[in-house]
């Protein structure tokens, strides 16, 4: 391992970024709070640019503004409402119903909204413990939002010195996935691979890039908005953004007849080559995104020339010894493979070119189409709140299981005796999502997390006395605990753990094994009650959503099939039209991939047909997969074929994409009367003429039979492909309809 380049992806990445602002936020006022010994009456100040703080998430510049300015507002309000009830259960009861329920609902609004709905049941947890606040109702909720404009404050000063500085580290995260995923396609090649799990690695870290270029696409449109469109770094920055997402397209495309490819040649060394070419590139990629993270340039692009060089010459070599009547149908597949590395490396170059921001790079930009019709934030109107207080909402159903839970943990804290009674709430309020195989991962994580970090912390206060090194470890951990709270929730609770009960000991000088047993024994107790109220109360499992997505994912590739196949019927082509397909389509994807592997953690009785639901998933993904190699052969196609080649092929698989959705809606099949298409015997007589050719020792020669072939081939073998899987779809449909 390359642990320098390791050390720097995690300094410049957007995470760690949010750990240290997060961190400087709480500690500064602390710090200054604790030299005049103010920091017992004043906690409220550091704690409100904590919460204010995780709602401050990658995004547009004015979103996250108006979500700290919300939550600073929303915070204010429920602290002073909370310490006005003088932590009296009768008063407090009913503040849990309405604030579980109302801020729990806030989700319907989108991911941002949730999380001040989040921190804010948060806020007002931390007020209910008589411990936790005291005093002046109005007081203490102007310290709190202090605590809260100091960190916006901050967060607005930081922009302000570096307003490229998210976009930059947002698309070095992408890149970096993207380059991860390149790596898992360059197993594809790799000699006795289980084909079945590489597809289902590269569909899950699908879902990631999806998430990736959807936070860009966000964050890139309000840059154009609030920048001059001739800034060179705003310019740039858009064109490798738009360069990685075809970039992603034409990685799809390497996957193509993958499994005849190695069929045909597993004892060569030209897949060896291919493999070990696309894993080189995948690593040019990933100090591509570093280059972005930390504002550098990379010059020469000689490397990437000579690795797409090399494996042309390794499948010239290849043809060269082995090509013969048998395998000439291989041999076009794999050109096909070489060209679409060829296409990789161009756009590697081209993102490596970019890195430096030169104005002659971006001198023919002319894709602001790519980005139009980006759907805006949800609009906050109270009607859609309305409409969804019905026990059919998701939303209004996760609001009870969070209200019964805090209802059930309170109680729990007043009739028992517990050291810390607000962090069962805690537990209960961070654990609980929307979906059931969320919650029960999170629950996991939390309490194997808590409990890994109050056995470190233990060890650690016990054999390490010294005030100022426990200072320094709680600073760091403090960071790492924020930084990997999106992505790594075990670790970051570990982490939270261990700075929270060094913090505690800190301030109190108390004894630290009654602080370590309260938090064991607090985050159990709200583990378990999660975990009880999740699975029995009101569940959302993943199978009613099944059907939806299935459909989705039909409706999406139909669309994006369309658009492509439009290239090929010499129809009118929109850029703006393809890019809006693809998203759908790899958005749709996405989505259906996200509600298998969480059906994978539901119980085993909410897991039906789950066989066949995996084969259509995994037949969806190869469905893109030849959907975007279409695309890709549209570039390299001959201009001797016409509309009427590819009609009767393109309306095969549109009839047989609205057989599918039929029987998806209807449950009831609807047979279609396919074209025949005469382009395959075209096809087959060009393969036979070729294959005579090569008899006759022809085989490099140039002839009309091969040039066209080589293309005619590929783009026939695509358009069956896919035929053929929309119908492996239908079978799966059938025989799923069956069973129930």
């Amino acid at each position: 391992m390359d642990y320098r380049a390791t050390l720097k992806r995690i300094i410049s990445s957007q995470y760690a970024y949010k750990g240290l602002r997060i961190t400087a936020a709480v500690v500064i006022p602390a710090l200054i709070l604790y030299q005049y010994d103010l920091l017992a009456y004043m906690t409220a100040i550091p704690l409100g640019a904590l919460v204010v703080g995780l709602t401050d998430s990658p995004g547009p510049f004015h979103h996250r503004r108006n979500t700290m300015l919300a939550a600073i507002c929303t915070n204010f309000i429920v602290v002073v409402i909370t310490i006005f009830m003088h932590h009296n259960p009768v008063f407090i009861i009913p503040a849990i119903i309405a604030f579980g329920i109302f801020f729990s609902m806030l989700g319907i609004y989108g991911s941002r909204a949730n999380s001040i709905g989040l921190l804010a049941l948060l806020v007002f947890i931390f007020n209910i413990d008589s411990k936790a606040s005291f005093g002046n109702p109005w007081l203490n909720g102007l310290l709190f939002t202090a605590g809260g404009a100091w960190y916006f404050t901050l967060s607005m000063f930081l922009h302000t010195l570096r307003p490229f500085r998210y976009i930059q580290q947002q698309l070095g995260d992408t890149l970096r996935d993207t380059a991860a995923y390149m790596h898992k396609v360059a197993a594809v090649f790799k000699p006795g691979q289980d084909h079945l799990s590489l597809v289902d690695e590269l569909r899950n870290q699908q879902i990631v890039i999806q998430h990736q270029h959807d936070t860009m696409r966000e964050m890139l449109l309000d840059t154009r908005e609030m920048v001059v469109d001739s800034t060179v770094k705003g310019r740039t920055l858009m064109m490798m953004f738009l360069d990685s997402v075809d970039l992603f397209e034409q990685l799809l495309t390497l996957q193509q007849n993958s499994e005849k490819i190695q069929a045909n040649f597993a004892e060569s060394e030209i897949l060896l080559q291919i493999s070990s070419a696309i894993e080189t590139l995948s690593s040019r990629l990933s100090d591509i995104a570093l280059a972005v993270q930390f504002n550098e340039s990379l010059n020469g692009t000689a490397d990437v020339d000579k690795i797409v060089n090399d494996v042309a010459l390794a499948f010239a070599s290849e043809r060269k010894k082995k090509l013969n009547r048998s395998n000439i149908e291989a041999f076009i597949s794999l050109r096909q493979i070489v060209y679409s590395v060829q296409d990789v490396g161009e756009r590697i170059k081209r993102l490596h070119r970019l890195t430096r921001y030169e104005q002659k790079t971006i001198r023919d930009y002319s894709r602001d189409e790519d980005l139009r019709g980006i759907k805006r934030s949800t609009e906050l109107s109270p009607a859609l709140l309305v409409q969804n207080i019905s026990f059919a909402s998701g939303h209004f159903r996760h609001a009870i299981r969070v209200t019964l839970a805090m209802l059930i943990g309170y109680v729990f804290s007043l009739f028992f005796t517990v050291g810390h009674g607000y962090w069962i709430l805690l537990t209960i309020v961070t654990i609980l999502k929307p979906g059931y195989s969320i919650s029960r991962t999170r629950n996991t994580q939390r309490l194997f997390g808590t409990l890994t970090g109050v056995a470190v912390a233990f060890a650690f206060l016990y054999f390490v006395p010294n005030n100022t090194f426990a200072f320094l470890v709680m600073i760091v951990t403090m960071i790492l605990s924020y930084s990997l709270l999106t992505i790594n929730y075990y670790v970051s609770s570990a982490f939270i753990t261990i700075y929270v009960l060094i913090s505690i000991h800190l301030l109190n000088q108390s004894d630290f094994t009654a602080i370590v047993k309260d938090r064991a024994i607090d985050t159990l107790i709200g583990c378990t009650i999660a975990f009880i109220v999740s699975l029995f109360v009101l569940p959302v499992w993943e199978e009613q959503q099944t059907p939806i997505m299935i459909e989705a994912a039909i409706e999406a590739n139909h669309s994006y099939f369309n658009v492509v196949a439009s290239l090929f019927l010499q129809k009118s082509f929109s850029r703006d039209e393809y890019n809006a397909a693809r998203k759908k389509a790899f958005v749709a994807l996405a989505n259906l991939n996200d509600n298998f592997q969480k059906m994978l953690s539901e119980p085993r009785s909410k897991q039906q047909n789950m066989e066949y639901y995996h084969q259509f998933v995994a037949s969806s993904y190869m469905l893109t997969v030849h959907i975007a190699t279409l695309s890709s052969l549209f570039a390299r196609a001959p201009n001797n074929f016409r509309r009427n080649d590819f009609e009767p092929l393109a309306h095969n698989i549109n009839e047989k994409f609205k057989r599918a959705t039929h029987l998806v809606q209807h449950r009831v099949d609807k047979p279609v009367i396919s074209k025949r298409a005469p382009i395959t015997n075209k096809v087959q007589a060009l393969l036979q003429q070729r294959q005579q050719e090569i008899e006759s020792g022809f085989k490099e020669v140039q002839s009309d039979a091969r040039v066209t072939l080589r293309e005619l081939k590929s783009i026939t073998d695509e358009f069956e492909t896919i035929d053929s899987l929309v119908g492996d779809e239908i079978r799966i449909l059938k025989v799923v309809i069956a069973r129930k």
